[in-house]
C-alpha cells in the first residue's frame, strides 16, 4: 500500500503549521522579552518569557472555550481578548521578576502585556503586508 498524495499534501500541511506554531511561540517569547525590557528596564530569561507565553495561551484557550460556550458571537472575542491580556498580565507579574527577585507588581506587568500586544500587532501587520504583496504580484504576474 502506498501513501496517496493527498495523505502526503496533508503532511507536509501538518508539518509546515507546527513549525509555524513552534516558530510563533518562540518570537513571541522574544517579543516579550523586549517588552519587559523597554518597561522594566533589564532583559528577562528567555526560558521564563518562554514558560509566560505558553502558560498565557494554554489559559486564554481554556478562557475562549468556556466563553464561547456561555456566549455567542463578537461578546464572545471581545472578552475573551479582555481575559488574555488579565490573565497574561497576571503570569508576567508571576513569572517575570525584577532583578531583585521581587514581583514588578501588577500594574506593571499591565503594562507589560500592553507594550507585548501591540509590538506583535504591529509586527503581524508588517508580515501580514510582506506576505500580501508578495503573493498579490505572484497571482497577478508582476515581477
Amino acid at each position: 500500500m502506498g501513501t496517496s498524495s493527498f495523505a502526503a499534501l496533508a503532511g507536509m500541511g501538518m508539518a509546515a503549521l507546527l513549525v509555524m506554531f513552534v516558530g510563533g511561540i518562540l518570537i513571541a517569547a522574544l517579543v516579550l522579552s523586549v517588552a519587559f525590557r523597554l518597561v522594566v528596564g533589564y532583559m528577562p530569561s528567555y526560558l521564563r518569557s518562554l514558560g509566560a507565553v505558553v502558560l498565557t495561551a494554554i489559559v486564554a484557550v481554556v478562557a475562549a472555550v468556556v466563553l464561547g460556550m456561555v456566549l455567542h458571537g463578537a461578546a464572545s472575542g471581545l472578552l475573551s481578548a479582555v481575559v488574555q491580556f488579565l490573565v497574561g498580565a497576571a503570569v508576567i507579574n508571576y513569572l517575570l521578576l525584577a532583578q531583585n527577585g521581587s514581583q514588578i507588581g501588577y500594574g506593571k506587568a499591565c503594562v507589560v502585556e500592553l507594550v507585548y500586544m501591540v509590538i506583535g500587532f504591529v509586527l503581524a501587520l508588517v508580515v501580514g503586508l510582506l506576505l500580501a504583496m508578495v503573493f498579490g504580484a505572484a497571482m497577478f504576474g508582476m515581477h
